[in-house]
């Protein structure tokens, strides 16, 4: 049986917030397409190797992550937008940060959803 496109993106989000909450590379590699665009909240762009370095080298350590208002829009059968808002408290570098962001993200399905894109811009206030 096939699973909403909506439902099995939101889930796949959940699966990659759980790995990065675990530091899980292994599940976190598995989610991240290999044409990953991970903009951070400061501006600075990852591709997906230098992005799971930063975490299997500890210079990203996700502490908490909520979404709230998320909408998921259906770009094709296969590509979907997921946008909302994130708040994360995370380490980087060995300093605390919480982040409260405005977030889209890209997903294709290649056999499993993986992401795309990320990026993520810093809420005022």
């Amino acid at each position: 049986m096939n699973q909403d496109p909506t439902m099995a993106v939101l889930a796949a989000e959940r699966r990659r917030c759980e790995a990065m909450l675990a530091n899980d590379n292994a599940a976190l590699a598995d989610l991240l397409d290999p044409r990953l665009n991970f903009a951070h909240a400061t501006g600075a762009v990852d591709d997906r190797e230098a992005y799971l370095a930063k975490m299997a080298a500890g210079r990203i350590v996700y502490v908490g992550i909520a979404w709230d208002e998320e909408r998921v829009n259906m770009l094709a059968p296969e590509a979907a937008l997921l946008t909302g808002r994130m708040t994360t408290d995370v380490r980087v570098e060995g300093v605390d940060k919480r982040l409260n962001n405005r977030v889209t993200t890209v997903w294709a399905k290649d056999g499993d959803w993986r992401l795309v894109a990320f990026q993520s811009t810093p809420l005022a206030g």
